[in-house]
């Protein structure tokens, strides 16, 4: 099999860095994207690496030129997958307008904006894969983090959307809902900069939670976090090459990776199974008089994410 053509976002460090090792150790070639890219993986470059400057929140315009220069490096892309990100910690009545705006634009309209860009060229070459790196809270979302847990709870529900336009093009999409790894996630973009969600501490009536979060994280960090950004790197490739640990298995648009990860989203959906049927009565109390509750089963086929092969 010929070495597939990855195009990958957020690769100066952590999971992004992880996978670009992982694509060059199966033999596949890579373009690692990323904000200063050159001055922080130049040393990765070789005839199955090239690099590309990439902002995901540089704007529509810019993010579609860079595309077609990614494209042109090796001639085509096989994969495409947006893992650039950023979180933080901060209670919502304290977010300003300008850290809303940008951790939507990089967790989620940069995603779109890169997906739309190289669409087109996906399409007419008949063939590809776009992944995403989501995270559990999309499902779980903590206190003191709904912002970053809205944007990927948005994401996750987009490319459910996604698959269902893209499978009959020949191009697979799948997220990927990671747990705590340990990586640089959280930290500012910028170097010398604060942490994002640093400035969001001054309402005192948030102190308790506040403090009550971050206790239960500093007793032992990395019980919360068991993640290894190699194992899920490998864990990502397998999924899209369909090997490894993933073969044999039917595609899937959503992927849980992580022990913490299966465990919360598992609690979670059996929890809104319990509420959905505490409150089914008022659910139901809202259909039109003479509606017989009965969903049209093509509608629920529609929205189904279990996939017939």
């Amino acid at each position: 099999m010929a070495p597939l053509v990855w195009l990958v976002t957020g690769t100066t460090s952590g999971i992004g860095r992880a996978v670009v090792e992982e694509i060059v150790a199966r033999g596949d070639k890579v373009i690692a994207s990323g904000r200063k890219v050159e001055a922080r993986l130049g040393s990765l470059k070789s005839d199955s690496v090239a690099l590309l400057e990439l902002d995901v929140a540089g704007g529509r315009a810019a993010i579609t030129a860079a595309i077609q220069s990614a494209w042109a490096i090796f001639g085509h892309i096989d994969v495409l997958l947006n893992n650039a990100g950023i979180s933080s910690m901060g209670s919502a009545e304290e977010a300003t307008d300008a850290y809303i705006t940008n951790m939507f634009n990089v967790n989620l309209f940069g995603q779109m904006h890169v997906t739309a860009a190289i669409l087109p060229l996906l399409r007419a070459q008949g063939h590809g894969v776009v992944a995403f790196t989501s995270s559990s809270t999309a499902w779980t979302p903590l206190p003191f983090m709904s912002h970053y847990a809205a944007s990927k709870a948005a994401l996750s529900a987009y490319v459910e959307s996604l698959r269902k336009e893209l499978k009959p093009l020949g191009i697979d999409t799948v997220a990927f809902e990671c747990g705590g790894c340990v990586t640089h996630l959280g930290q500012p973009r910028e170097e010398g900069a604060a942490a994002f969600g640093s400035e969001a501490a001054g309402v005192a009536a948030y102190g308790p939670g506040l403090m009550a979060l971050g206790g239960m994280f500093a007793t032992d960090p990395l019980a919360f976090m068991p993640g290894d950004p190699a194992k899920v790197a490998a864990s990502m490739v397998d999924v899209v090459k369909r090997e490894g640990v993933a073969a044999g298995k039917p595609w899937a648009v959503r992927v849980i990776l992580g022990s913490d990860a299966y465990d919360s989203i598992k609690q979670k959906a059996a929890e809104i199974l319990t509420l959905a049927d505490a409150w089914k009565n008022v659910s139901y109390s809202t259909d039109r008089d003479g509606y017989s509750h009965e969903t049209q089963k093509v509608y629920l086929e529609a929205v189904s994410i279990i996939e017939k092969e």
